[in-house]
């Protein structure tokens, strides 16, 4: 069905502020601005209409508007509809000279005007749209790290550089003995290799352009007028485009566009331009390689071992030069020698350690050897739990030195302080000595 249509009737012109805002209240509409075609127009419109893409204005505000614009109100008497029109445009449906309507209206009058207005109505129902949506900018706002973990870390490689070449000299041989502790000063550089799982939360303004490609239409009622935009259901577009990589569910999506989060708008290329605001939280597999370099001082011997041998220099010295740190060493080693034999002692449940080293009577007629085993004496006798002993005439004077015997008035026995019995075995004495004493 279609047809043409001549409306003749009175309408009321005019730009008294006053007139105006009492046709507002009259009619309770309310003045709203609002883009379009790259253009800012402005409406009457109810309270209860006022939709995202409308800026309320106050009664001062749109005033203001309609002097800048040079627009006038319009209030139609068969409908009671008002509308804010261009002067020009008004001026050439009016029924009346353009300079009288310029004149009047500029004195704020309201102008009554019989006029004609030709209008084709089109109707098109469109029962399904395809759209094509692509995102054509993307501006991030924010971006904060929330969460990170460390995944795994590995040792790539490690380089020592200006090791500390200094000589030490013989201080050095204090840091020979396994576990001692020293330093020596070197420059550390070892590559390590991280992964990571990181949490960022992204805000970001999102543009995306959505055209439709293909209408399928149930019923086309007109000849001509009305364009694609009145066919196409704004807020359906947008559903369409949240629902999908924006928004995670068809709730989130109908969410944002009932409070108002998307403002979509036609352009002049009748491209829907959508704008919206996004928080995503995303996780990211972060892979870093990094450099830790520093000084290290601390060192701890683990192991000494001599590789080879070989003697410098030999040469026979005096004995007498070394009596006394040889003394003083066979004594140490006759102590260690009894610790020994203290431990082995305590093993055996016939024998403790002190009976072990302390002669009696029964001792008395006993071979004495020292500790490689050579004889030295045998025991004379024992007085009071001190030992006696005849020595054999082939002992050292290195071992009588370590015995104590070389000053003793008596030649024939010569006593044994029991810290240099060794052990007392069944048929023999054996001392904390060997053959250099």
């Amino acid at each position: 069905m279609s047809g043409e249509r001549n409306t003749r009737g009175e309408s009321q012109i005019t730009t008294d502020t006053d007139t105006i805002r009492n046709w507002g209240e009259t009619h309770e509409v309310v003045p709203v601005r609002y883009e379009e075609g790259g253009e800012t127009r402005m409406a009457f419109v109810r309270e209860s209409d006022v939709e995202t893409h409308h800026d309320r204005l106050d009664w001062t505000e749109f005033e203001t508007g309609m002097d800048e614009h040079d627009m006038v109100a319009v209030r139609h008497d068969d409908t009671d509809e008002m509308e804010i029109v261009d002067r020009n445009e008004v001026v050439g449906h009016a029924a009346i000279t353009d300079e009288d309507v310029e004149e009047r209206l500029l004195e704020g009058e309201t102008v009554r005007s019989e006029f004609t207005e030709r209008s084709v109505v089109e109707r098109t129902i469109v029962e399904e749209v395809t759209v094509e949506s692509e995102v054509t900018d993307r501006e991030m706002i924010e971006s904060d790290t929330v969460d990170a973990e460390l995944i795994s870390r590995e040792v790539e490689d490690c380089e020592v550089t200006n090791v500390d070449m200094t000589d030490t000299g013989i201080e050095a041989l204090n840091t020979f003995g396994t576990g001692t502790r020293s330093e020596v000063a070197c420059d550390v550089e070892v590559t390590v290799d991280e992964a990571w799982t990181v949490t960022k939360e992204n805000v970001e303004r999102v543009t995306i352009d959505s055209r439709i490609v293909e209408t399928d239409v149930e019923e086309t009622d007109t000849l001509e007028s009305d364009t694609i935009r009145e066919t196409v259901d704004l807020e359906g577009v947008e559903r369409t485009v949240l629902q999908g990589e924006l928004v995670d569910s068809k709730h989130a999506a109908d969410r944002a566009i009932e409070h108002g989060h998307v403002e979509s708008r036609f352009r002049d290329d009748d491209t829907i331009e959508t704008h919206l605001i996004r928080s995503q939280v995303i996780e990211e597999d972060v892979s870093i390689r990094r450099m830790v370099s520093g000084e290290v001082r601390d060192a701890e011997t683990l192991s000494s071992e001599t590789i080879s041998h070989m003697a410098v220099e030999s040469d026979i010295v005096e004995p007498a030069e070394y009596d006394r740190d040889l003394a003083i060493e066979r004594e140490a080693a006759g102590m260690d020698e009894r610790a020994t034999t203290a431990e082995t002692v305590e093993a055996d449940e016939t024998m403790t350690a002190g009976e072990a080293s302390i002669p009696s009577e029964d001792d008395e007629g006993k071979t004495v050897v020292n500790a490689s085993g050579d004889e030295i004496g045998m025991v004379a006798a024992v007085d009071d739990g001190r030992m006696y002993v005849d020595p054999h005439p082939s002992i050292t004077d290195r071992i009588r030195t370590a015995l104590g015997w070389t000053d003793h008035d008596d030649e024939d026995t010569y006593p044994v302080e029991n810290d240099h019995i060794a052990r007392i075995e069944e048929d023999e004495v054996v001392l904390g000595v060997d053959r250099q004493g």
